[in-house]
């Protein structure tokens, strides 16, 4: 989906009158919920302005141009893509184009590029489109049938040979090929390779159509992912700054193995933007380039799950999934690399069952991880913790991985992979729940493009209606609920652990029973769906279409949210009253972002349940 498509000359003309640039902030404002930039404006205002004039000189201009288009199922976009047909084959022809304003560079070191020192790492301009391309490639089959459909080109129309030159010694192939404006000439010949000028405007226009009607993949969800790529060595493509985390992953192994200084890489995203998809890639890898290597959370549900569903037979992989205080004897540098996946449940310390917490000799977590491995991994998102004693976060990471000696590599994400590729309902979420300091909106006033359905069921019965209409034969659903119920550790009593009016439902169940799996498998287990789950057995997993139940713990009064711990069973959040209010936002915030399609959403308490409804539009 672009932001905005039209005919290159009359686009061309836009930008000629300083309009172009305004119209695309608009459609961005409204798509993604967030304002745009400086950067992208002017972006928008020279770069896709140097872009239609090639097309113009190259004899172009009847090309129809998609901007600033959304990968499938992805937030991530494609600064433009010029459609129509190719000259040679007659096909169609997809022009895939990355644009840059850079003119100078600091360092360019195995396709990672720093523009100044201290910058964030940032992709090959040529991979990132590549990339681009690979993924197209993966989500829509009739791509997948014919490669040569699409092409990619990266155009840095400030830059000269001389100052990109860290750039231009780089493998070029059909989906990524670099050009710098002193390369204008080259590169018109290029588009002209790929587009046939002879074409109409209408041709062109319908050659667009066309592929933004090829139907795409379904999502994958997170075991789907890993099980393909531990299991068939099937990886999914990793694009923008996952592939830069992968690859400066990499490299800290290979300066690991010549005895260089230790590099701890901290992977910070919000839910769905493919964190766990680079754990599985990387150790996929880990056999192949004869390391030893492991997977490790602080959550039972996440690592028992990956164990059953990727070695079921207990034969192969299940020994790569640990959990995080698996390694409090490891004080060697022993391992190769150890992934800390969803980090920001690491806990001030890994002290054994029993002992408690505020013993003065036990090691911090991070510290123990750090120094297990020559390459120490965490993957977080400061917006998940749900726990007075979970201390994951990138200052507490880095402040230890100094005190120990070692560089700090911070790599933010920036796609949305879950939520039907709509970083807006992320957007949303925060607003409503407080999480950013902004004032909430109504879901229905934000143009996502249909990519994501939010509801607001009348009680809990309506939103078990709602989920199963929506989930059909093959998609997955589940309901979830704030921890304001008691969990029975040892018995199932009589009555359903959840009561709301008339309707009755088992929390998650500790212990497997006739009826039901036991918590560990409550979000993957098909029989999960007649039992309610909690952050803990939800958080790390993604379904079709989510149901959550507010409880008493947040409500909404007037014009504000209040945290009432006292209406909470969650001990381990209730331990640090001043933590709370953070935390129960967080537990919902994982909770609503669970869905990969769509959410139903109820609260029992009435004026909470009212501004929801209000929210939801």
């Amino acid at each position: 989906m672009p932001l905005v498509r039209g005919r290159a000359a009359t686009l061309l003309q836009e930008s000629r009158q300083e309009k172009l640039q305004a119209r695309v902030g608009q459609a961005y404002c409204a798509a993604h919920f967030r304002p745009v930039n400086a950067r992208e404006f002017r972006s928008w205002r020279h770069s896709l302005r140097a872009l239609l004039e090639a097309l113009h000189e190259a004899g172009l201009g009847d090309t129809e141009v998609l901007l600033e288009h959304s990968l499938p199922r992805s937030s991530l976009r494609v600064d433009a893509i010029a459609c129509g047909y190719n000259p040679e084959t007659r096909r169609p022809s997809y022009v895939f184009i990355e644009l840059k304003q850079w003119t100078e560079l600091h360092s360019v070191e195995a396709g990672l590029v720093r523009l100044n020192s201290g910058d964030e790492l940032r992709a090959h301009p040529a991979d990132q489109v590549r990339d681009y391309c690979r993924y197209v490639r993966h989500s829509i089959q009739l791509v997948a049938e014919d490669e040569k459909l699409v092409s990619g080109l990266a155009y840095l129309h400030n830059a000269d040979r001389r100052n990109a030159r860290l750039l231009l010694d780089h493998p070029a192939d059909h989906w990524g090929r670099i050009y710098t404006g002193e390369d204008l000439p080259a590169f018109l010949q290029q588009l002209n390779l790929l587009l046939d000028r002879n074409r109409t405007h209408d041709e062109n226009a319908a050659a667009a159509d066309r592929f933004l009607k090829y139907p795409a993949r379904p999502s994958a969800q997170f075991i789907e992912i890993a099980h393909d790529a531990l299991r068939k060595r099937e990886l999914l493509p990793l694009v923008d700054q996952q592939r830069v985390a992968y690859k400066r992953i990499e490299q800290a192994l290979k300066a690991a193995n010549e005895g260089t200084r230790k590099t701890v890489v901290i992977v910070v995203g919000g839910p769905g933007s493919g964190k766990s998809a680079i754990a599985v890639s990387l150790l996929s890898e880990l056999e192949e380039l004869d390391m030893r290597g492991y997977h490790a959370t602080g959550s039972r549900s996440f690592t028992e799950t990956l164990r059953r569903h990727l070695d079921p037979d207990r034969t192969g992989v299940r020994h790569i999934f640990k959990y995080n205080n698996d390694f409090r004897d490891n004080r060697n540098h022993g391992v190769d690399i150890i992934i800390s996946d969803e980090a920001h449940r690491l806990r001030r310390s890994s002290t054994p069952s029993g002992s408690k917490r505020s013993n003065a000799k036990a090691e911090p977590q991070i510290k123990e991880l750090i120094t297990a491995a020559r390459v120490p991994v965490f993957l977080l998102d400061e917006n998940q913790r749900v726990r007075a004693d979970e201390v994951g976060s990138v200052a507490e990471i880095s402040r230890i991985a100094g005190e120990l000696g070692c560089e700090v590599e911070v790599i933010n994400l920036r796609g949305q992979f879950r939520c039907g590729g709509s970083d807006a309902f992320d957007r949303w979420v925060d607003c409503l729940l407080g999480i950013v300091e902004e004032p909430p909106v109504t879901w229905s006033s934000l143009d996502s493009g249909g990519r994501f359905e939010v509801h607001v069921g009348n009680d809990p019965r309506d939103m078990e209606k709602w989920l199963g209409s929506h989930r059909g034969d093959t998609g997955t659903a589940r309901m979830s609920a704030g921890f304001c119920w008691d969990w029975p550790y040892d018995h199932r009593s009589e009555t359903p652990d959840i009561v709301i009016g008339d309707w009755k439902r088992w929390w998650n169940l500790r212990k497997p029973a006739a009826d039901g799996p036991e918590s560990t498998y409550w979000a993957t287990d098909p029989r999960g769906a007649r039992q309610v789950g909690c952050v803990y057995t939800a958080q790390g997993f993604e379904y079709d279409w989510a149901g959550v139940i507010f409880g008493s713990d947040l409500v909404w009064r007037t014009d504000k949210w209040v945290a009432q711990s006292a209406e909470s069973r969650d001990y381990k959040a209730k331990e640090d009253s001043r933590l709370f209010p953070e935390l129960v936002r967080n537990a919902y915030r994982v909770l609503l972002t669970r869905g990969m399609r769509g959410v139903t959403m109820f609260s029992v308490d009435p004026e909470t349940q009212s501004h929801l409804r209000a929210m939801a539009g």
